[in-house]
């Protein structure tokens, strides 16, 4: 049964007209009862998600959603039906028939009827969807070039500032070591070993910035060894306490991976002290369901997300921006006064058959 056959069995004159609008309207509609079942839906909508209606009618709502957003779909849903709320609308995404996805604004309310019945309509915003993520690209690319180009002044104000400095303090100190000789030879070990040890912080200054670019240890320790120094040489630099911890995670770790989760934990470390007023954190890093998980925690004074992303925060966008090149997810729950966590999961079961094939 159709939907103009449905309809035209409705009472009055102008059910035929409404049938006509119903179909011809340039946004998707459908009716469903309170299951979430489809009844009937205009051509719009057919067309829209690549079904005929008679398909439609045989599919419950989050049949055509991710599992991400039937989850919320379903949670607003229920209020819907319990009569918490009597409408919702959100922006989400679609699966089509070919396995496509697209952008709907998706309006959903109830309708007060004998037998209620729910009303739900669906505008097509893929174009604008794909225009926003362009923008948004577009920002994280130019983002990234402000990182780049301040971690470049970074290093050449160190280089300057530090080790230039250091070694012309050392030249001035061999050279008059050459010209004015100490008498005798202990006070010349003596200045000697002054001398050796400035060339040993100098060492030690370049091999910190030389890690700082590219962790060595990645490589040659394993992504659990590097995260361990790096939380216990960051606490003691910065004079905080750092719990860490892990469970579970494979000693071979692709590069990319390790270097993405490696980055995240110096940014979300950086952040914290920066901007939490504590001076305790948790680090936690594991492995379950194919991913690696990590999260870093604090109980400090918090922050608004959304705002600080909208604010176009360089840390945050360069965390996402890593995390996403990677197919993973990373969620930030924080609120005013109430701490935060940053959670990270990127996949990698690749990684696992590799370890395990060898």
């Amino acid at each position: 049964m159709d939907t103009r056959h449905v309809i035209a069995q409705a009472p009055g004159p102008d059910s035929e007209l409404f049938c006509d609008v119903f179909n011809a309207s340039p946004i998707g509609i459908a009716v469903r009862n309170l299951e979430g079942q489809i009844l009937f839906a205009n051509r719009f909508l057919c067309s829209m998600l690549g079904f005929s209606e008679e398909e439609l009618r045989s599919r419950n709502h989050v049949d055509f959603s991710l599992s991400e957003d039937a989850e919320k779909d379903s949670a607003l849903f229920r209020q819907l039906r319990s009569g918490l709320i009597d409408r919702y609308q959100k922006e989400k995404r679609f699966i089509r028939r070919d396995g496509s996805l697209i952008w709907g604004k998706l309006t959903t309310c109830l309708l007060h009827r004998t037998s209620p019945l729910v009303l739900t309509t669906v505008e097509d915003i893929t174009d604008t969807a794909r225009n926003l993520a362009e923008d948004f690209r577009a920002n994280v690319s130019r983002k990234l070039v402000e990182i780049q180009e301040k971690e470049r002044t970074r290093i050449a104000q160190e280089l300057h500032d530090d080790i230039n400095q250091r070694l012309a303090v050392l030249a001035v100190e061999i050279d008059t070591l050459r010209l004015n000789p100490p008498n005798s030879s202990a006070e010349l070990n003596c200045q000697l070993t002054e001398v050796w040890e400035g060339i040993d912080e100098v060492s030690s200054g370049v091999q910190l910035l030389s890690h700082q670019l590219h962790p060595p240890r990645l490589e040659h320790l394993g992504l659990v060894c590097a995260m361990t120094r790096l939380c216990r040489e960051f606490a003691a630099q910065r004079k905080i306490e750092i719990d860490f911890k892990s469970d579970d995670v494979p000693q071979r770790v692709s590069n990319d991976t390790s270097l993405c989760l490696f980055r995240i934990l110096q940014e979300a470390l950086h952040n914290a002290v920066k901007h939490s007023g504590v001076r305790q954190f948790e680090v936690r890093l594991g492995c379950a369901s194919n991913q690696l998980h990590l999260a870093v925690s604090d109980r400090g004074v918090g922050f608004d997300p959304e705002s600080a992303m909208n604010k176009g925060g360089i840390g945050l966008i360069s965390m996402h921006e890593r995390v996403l090149l990677m197919g993973g997810k990373i969620v930030i729950e924080s609120k005013p006064m109430g701490g935060t966590t940053i959670h990270v999961c990127v996949p990698f079961e690749l990684e696992r058959r590799s370890q395990l094939s060898g």
